[in-house]
């Protein structure tokens, strides 16, 4: 027996018992292991000691409890192998953050210590293959995205704290920005009557120590509806992970969490390498299981390892070539722009490294007569542009907004003044927003387009 399958035994021991009074030498005949020794890899392979694993996991059973109102909170907390009501307060209140009243009273969504299943890191299957494990079906593929999939939702950030894959625990932040989206949910114009729904996490504008994470609904095109944020899935290769639970509070639970855990291991494994956002598509639940999938985008070690030979985005002492970006950005959108701003105005690309905290690395700025026609950051699937809207522009740009898309309609309205310019950040996803980028230079340049 393999020692990660022995405390696997202990694990699904401990789950099972949860009520009872549980010895640590109990544990460790069921590991067939000496106590000394069995606590020491415990604690390497689960990264809790015993005790506090056990009371996590009493705490976390306990919650699904207090859902329901017929027992008294007392009872729960001796049926858990709480002591008392204040042992079992002080346990809740340390993990989550709220005492089981306050939970009782107002439930949330709450981030648990997941009990591991050890088998997804040390076993691994070949695509299309199903693998069962501890009550959910994984299944890895591999799918090209041809068209854009642009979703709406809210957007909200989460503290990296969070992300360490069933080890935090405290209230959902992806739970309180799903509930919220469920609720306007009915209010939001352009959704598709039966699309997916999506949670994405990426940097986004989130502060240092988050991340930024959308819940959202799949809309037909690429509309944009004022006070909600936009994700737009791009091309590219990706790898999915496919899997079933039993419902959606699980999918967006455990069961997430160890299919993170195992594709972590798969894409080692494949000398892969995930891009810089991870999404979860949601699909029609039934009463007997609920589908999502896991979309990594892919890139494999190799190819990224020759890019990083001659470029890499963040370092500001290795100079790229405009190919390099264009092969990086990989978007016909942006090449067509280059070559329109070179042909219509003249004027050369510059290379330049900005350490901005609103978007560093290496750009592409394109000038004219002294000044900064747009500024273009590069990005996986698609770039950024960034026109700068001053004074002298402001009338021309206000007098034709109402014929720009709604996206940039938007984003110019939301985009804040300060020192008489407003610094319109564009994500440039297709061809109506390519189109608005070049009109907005047009004005830039004193040049009206129409």
């Amino acid at each position: 027996m393999h020692a990660w399958e022995a405390i696997q035994n202990s694990l699904n021991y401990i789950e099972d018992h949860l009520s009872d009074n549980i010895k640590m030498e109990t544990l460790a005949n069921v590991a067939a292991l000496s106590p000394y020794y069995f606590q020491r890899l415990f604690g390497r392979l689960v990264k809790k000691p015993v005790n506090e694993y056990v009371k996590l996991r009493r705490v976390a059973k306990a919650s699904e409890a207090l859902k329901s109102k017929e027992k008294r909170i007392v009872d729960v907390a001796l049926d858990y192998g709480f002591s008392d009501h204040a042992n079992f307060t002080r346990a809740f209140k340390d993990a989550y953050g709220i005492t089981p009243d306050e939970y009782r009273a107002c439930p949330v969504i709450l981030n648990h210590f997941i009990k591991p299943d050890l088998l997804l890191n040390y076993v691994m299957v070949d695509e299309d293959v199903p693998l069962i494990a501890d009550g959910i079906v994984v299944e890895v593929t591999r799918r090209n995205l041809d068209e854009l999939r642009t979703f709406i939702g809210i957007e909200g950030e989460v503290p990296d704290t969070e992300l360490t894959g069933g080890k935090a625990t405290g209230i959902a932040t992806t739970g309180i920005i799903w509930d919220e989206f469920h609720r306007q949910k009915p209010n939001i114009q352009h959704l598709l009557p039966n699309g997916n729904e999506l949670g994405v996490l990426y940097m986004g504008n989130a502060r240092e120590g988050c991340c930024t994470y959308m819940a959202g609904a799949e809309t037909a095109g690429n509309e944009h509806v004022e006070g909600y944020a936009t994700y737009t899935l791009p091309r590219g290769e990706y790898a999915v992970c496919c899997f079933e639970a039993e419902n959606f509070a699980e999918l967006i639970g455990s069961a997430i969490f160890k299919a993170s855990s195992f594709m972590n291991s798969w894409m080692k494994k494949h000398s892969l390498t995930c891009g810089d956002f991870i999404a979860e598509i949601y699909y029609d639940t039934n009463p007997d299981a609920s589908y999502m999938e896991l979309w990594l985008p892919l890139s494999s070690s190799q190819r990224i390892l020759k890019m990083k030979e001659t470029w890499d985005k963040t370092n500001g002492t290795q100079k790229p070539s405009l190919e390099i970006i264009s092969a990086y950005v990989k978007s016909p959108l942006f090449e067509r722009l280059c070559k329109h701003v070179e042909t219509e105005y003249q004027s050369k690309p510059v290379l330049e490294y900005s350490r901005c905290s609103m978007q560093y690395g290496w750009n592409v700025k394109y000038k004219k007569a002294g000044r900064t026609l747009c500024t273009l950051y590069p990005m996986k699937g698609y770039f950024i542009a960034l026109i700068v809207i001053g004074d002298r522009e402001q009338t021309e740009t206000e007098w034709m907004l109402p014929s720009f898309t709604e996206y940039l309609q938007q984003l110019y309205h939301e985009t804040k003044t300060g020192m008489g310019q407003k610094w319109l950040m564009i994500n440039v996803t297709d061809d109506a927003v390519l189109e608005d980028v070049k009109r907005c230079i047009a004005i830039r340049r004193g040049k009206k387009k129409k």
